[in-house]
């Protein structure tokens, strides 16, 4: 049985909110845009040294070139080019979301949709309530409709804006912008008709109004804080056992700090079993990981089997003015060659922090990048135990991206010029794979975690 609930907001002060006078650009100046955007992509991405992939591209262009309208917005235009540029299933591809229409859109008092969500499994859940009567909802809940729209449509369609092939790292971007899509794909703005499924499964048919940007900044201020370290670190009451979570590798000197803060109290106390979290992990820098490696081995080892590089003008370029000792190397290869750069080996540093005891390392389907890089090579040099999800993270990708912006719209996007293939396992579309297998639901990982620790001890 379905129940109903009415929302009434009641308004102190009214806001006028009328028509927002858009940019839009004329038919002349997004084919130049799209001609410019085909051109970079294509020459200098690898993946288009294929030539059925790049003849499959030219009708994908035909096709985008007869789908540009008289006059498009910003936002518009985005909507055509970032499922095209997703289409290649790289991660580290993509278009970056234009906000210059949202921005006019807030500061004449626009309203949005007044959650944040979770999407899992293609499920959108309702992570926190940003209207004013922060009783209305306890988060978890489940929406089902929005104005009418199923929301496993809505999450379909949006994830095609990124690429990849993990879709809980696609359908984790769809959610940090959820708020921003919802009015981009749907033009929702005032007030949100939903079905939501509560904790009691039961249905229930809920009206919401949309709040404006001030609303949202002050309502936001209710929640207690979300933890955005970067790393954390814990000790079990048996002095016997850590968890290093480790969010990101982005940042060099921070892990550094926070490493050698965190390895001086494992040593103080003589910790016997290390487990290393990067769940949740989207990636970083390689020079992060070989910091970590400093601390849990002695063995030499590189980070890739094999890195290749397609040789472009724009990458010459790029090379000589920011990277000269790079451009040296890469100055005398014909264009549209593909380089395979040398694999030295990194012996690690003489560290007297350095840990001996049992390694365990916990892995979900949203560790990427160089995350993955590092969990495959903690498995390849046989470092300790993996528990929890294959890894987001293929064992051949592209990588080391930079970005280019649109002359007319000034729509950013990112294109990566190598391809790198990691340690970790031999299918190239498949991610590392744990030595055992457990679905990430709670605590799922970290319990199974420690009956493994006690089975080693």
């Amino acid at each position: 049985m379905r129940k109903t609930i009415l929302i009434v907001a009641i308004c102190i002060q009214t806001v006028c909110f009328g028509q927002v006078n858009y940019k839009y650009y004329s038919r002349t100046e997004l084919e130049q845009d799209l001609a410019f955007f085909s051109e970079k992509l294509t020459s200098i991405h690898p993946i288009f040294l294929d030539k059925a992939l790049r003849s499959a591209w030219d009708d994908k262009l035909l096709v985008m070139r007869k789908d540009l309208k008289d006059s498009m917005t910003q936002n518009e235009f985005y909507l055509l080019l970032a499922p095209s540029l997703a289409s290649i299933n790289d991660g580290h591809s993509y278009i970056r979301m234009p906000f210059d229409q949202r921005i006019l859109y807030t500061k004449a008092g626009g309203r949005a949709f007044p959650f944040l969500v979770d999407i899992i499994d293609s499920k959108i859940l309702i992570a926190q309530y940003c209207g004013d009567d922060s009783t209305l909802f306890t988060g978890g809940e489940e929406i089902i409709r929005i104005n009418g729209v199923s929301s496993k449509d809505m999450v379909i369609e949006m994830q095609k804006l990124f690429g990849g092939s993990s879709i809980a790292n696609r359908q984790k971007a769809v959610a940090d912008n959820f708020r921003f899509y919802i009015w981009m794909f749907y033009g929702f703005e005032r007030d949100y008709d939903l079905i939501i499924k509560n904790k009691q499964n039961e249905s229930l048919q809920v009206s919401v109004p949309g709040i404006t940007s001030e609303q949202y900044q002050r309502n936001i201020k209710r929640f207690p804080s979300k933890k955005n370290e970067l790393y954390s670190f814990s000790i079990d009451s048996t002095k016997k056992s850590s968890i290093l979570k480790i969010k990101s590798f982005g940042q060099l000197e921070s892990f550094c700090a926070y490493a050698d803060s965190a390895f001086s109290v494992i040593n103080k106390y003589r910790i016997q079993n290390l487990i290393i979290d990067i769940r949740g992990n989207g990636g970083g820098r390689s020079v992060v990981v070989d910091s970590l490696m400093n601390f849990i081995t002695d063995k030499p080892y590189s980070q890739y089997r094999k890195i290749e590089i397609r040789v472009s003008q724009a990458l010459k370029e790029r090379y000589k003015e920011k990277y000269p000792d790079r451009y040296e190397w890469i100055k005398n290869y014909e264009i549209d060659e593909l380089v395979v750069q040398e694999m030295n080996q990194t012996l690690p540093l003489n560290c007297k922090l350095r840990f001996v005891g049992n390694l365990f390392l916990l892995t979900d389907k949203t560790t990427a990048s160089a995350a993955a890089t590092f969990a495959g090579l903690f498995k390849e040099l046989k470092l300790g135990v993996i528990i929890g999800e294959e890894t987001g993270g293929t064992i051949g990708y592209y990588g080391d991206y930079w970005d280019i912006s649109t002359p007319n719209t000034a729509i950013t996007f990112y294109i990566s010029p190598k391809r790198f293939i990691q340690f970790g396992g031999t299918d190239l579309d498949r991610g590392v794979i744990p030595d055992y297998l457990v679905r990430n639901n709670e605590d799922s990982i970290i319990k199974f975690a420690y009956i493994r620790r006690n089975r080693q001890n």
